[in-house]
């Protein structure tokens, strides 16, 4: 016999409409909740990708992904650095902690030395940039946010104060500071127009006291801003320091993959429970086919075919579980926008991102979890006897 007879006797037991109705119950019972769980794991995940990707274009489309500096001494504007292949582009920067002193009150922000508007995205919308910022002028570009907190305008003048880079006088430590004139505004709603600041990159040399031929470091973009793992590959840890965005809201997507991960393992426990009734299908059906199976192993079946007849029987259930669930979650997921319209058409769209590498893993681990949970009745099966099972027949 050849393996095609095991695969045959499994898919007519499976198809089979007569005998013991609490089996095919608990078998069809383990089908559909293979189906279920599948089709809501995939979903679930496909919603928290599409929020966490909100979550990464929002938030850190405004942030440095990462800033590259030399530990040992400033950077020379005229090297080239060998860029890892994820890196979009490199922009030289000079940044400093600051108090800013307006006229209506105290807040503390970010300076951050430019030379094109294309240097950050938040200046995206100002043009002419060479005019707003002059060299030598100690002009300041700010948010509209900052503005309309200090109410501030455009030539109004700010004080900014850099503690990092204090002086001695006769009077004791006292921070760098320096009258700014508001040249520009950007207007942004993100958060981070309420504290940053933009300048000539050679005035805020100055006043790091940094030579115009060199700045503290590179600042980088990442086409995945999640890739910042990847860079002390390329930079070394005794040669460079590397700032970047976890920094500032590395708990905050900690946070919302613990959360995707919980939201995994519970819906994961629907299809742990629907195959386990997997084992007790498969082991009713060998209590009910112990004649049948002595009958074919008189006939010439192996104790190893008879296992074979079980475990495909499991894996038929498995399989058409898997990508049953797997086809109704990708398609539940693409439409899953209009189907929210259908239930509240005045409520809010989920975005989502499917990632076909997520559902490619739930699939093949629901097959090979419903293939190892028939391996106990199939060896149950197996150790039947045919004089054992025929005596009183």
């Amino acid at each position: 016999m050849s393996l095609k007879t095991p695969l045959f006797i499994a898919f007519r037991y499976w198809r089979s409409k007569s005998g013991d109705r609490f089996g095919r119950l608990v078998t069809n019972l383990a089908s559909f909740g293979i189906v279920l769980g599948v089709m809501a794991l995939i979903i679930v995940l496909s919603v928290m990708n599409g929020l966490e990707n909100i979550q990464k274009r929002n938030l850190l489309s405004t942030l440095p992904h990462a800033i590259v500096s030399p530990l040992e001494d400033n950077w020379d504007k005229s090297q080239k650095l060998e860029l890892p292949p994820f890196v979009a582009k490199e922009v030289a920067i000079s940044r400093a902690n600051v108090i800013i002193q307006g006229k209506e009150g105290i807040n503390a922000g970010q300076l951050i030395g430019v030379e094109n508007s294309s240097d950050d995205p938040l200046l995206a919308d100002v043009s002419e940039l060479n005019k707003s910022l002059p060299t030598g002028e100690f002009n300041v570009i700010v948010g509209s946010r900052l503005a309309n907190k200090f109410n501030l305008n455009v030539g109004d003048k700010i004080r900014l104060m850099i503690t990092e880079n204090s002086q001695y006088t006769p009077f004791g430590r006292v921070p760098v500071q320096r009258l700014f004139t508001v040249s520009d505004l950007y207007y942004s709603n993100n958060e981070a127009s309420e504290y940053t600041l933009f300048a000539n990159l050679a005035d805020v040399g100055r006043l790091l006291r940094i030579s115009e031929d060199q700045t503290q470091g590179v600042r980088l973009f990442l086409n995945d801003p999640f890739l910042v793992t990847d860079l002390p590959n390329y930079f070394p840890e005794d040669k460079w320091q590397i700032n970047d965005w976890r920094e500032q809201k590395g708990e905050f997507f900690q946070a919302v993959r613990m959360e995707k991960n919980m939201m995994s393992l519970l819906i994961s426990l629907i299809i742990i429970v629907a195959i386990s009734n997997i084992v007790t299908s498969l082991s009713l059906m060998v209590v009910d086919k112990q004649g049948e199976i002595a009958i074919l192993q008189t006939q010439g079946l192996t104790k190893s075919q008879v296992t074979q007849i079980f475990v495909s029987q499991g894996a038929i259930v498995g399989v058409i579980g898997a990508l049953l669930g797997g086809l109704l979650g990708v398609l539940i997921t693409q439409n899953l926008g209009d189907l929210l319209q259908l239930i509240n058409p005045n409520g809010v769209s989920l975005p989502t991102l499917i990632s076909y590498q997520q559902v490619a893993i739930i699939i093949l681990s629901s097959i090979a979890l419903s293939l190892i949970c028939t391996l106990y009745p199939a060896y149950r099966a197996s150790k039947i006897e045919p004089a054992e099972a025929l005596r009183y027949e």
